[in-house]
C-alpha cells in the first residue's frame, strides 16, 4: 500500500511505497511519515490520519 504525499518542490502529489516511508509520531501522539520524493529527493512530511495509521 503507498502512501499519497505532496512534493512542494515538484508541486505535485506523490505515491511512495511502505518500504520507503519512515513513519513517526508527534510529540502530541499523532501519526506522522516521512519519505523522499521519488523524482526530485526532497524531504516530504505528511501527517496521517486515523486510517492511515
Amino acid at each position: 500500500m503507498a502512501i499519497t504525499f505532496y512534493c512542494v518542490k515538484c508541486r505535485a502529489k506523490k505515491d511512495v511505497d511502505d518500504a520507503r516511508v519512515e513513519r513517526t509520531s508527534l510529540k502530541n501522539g499523532r501519526p506522522a511519515a516521512k519519505a523522499v520524493c521519488p523524482d526530485c529527493g526532497t524531504g516530504m512530511f505528511k501527517i496521517l490520519s486515523v486510517k492511515e495509521a
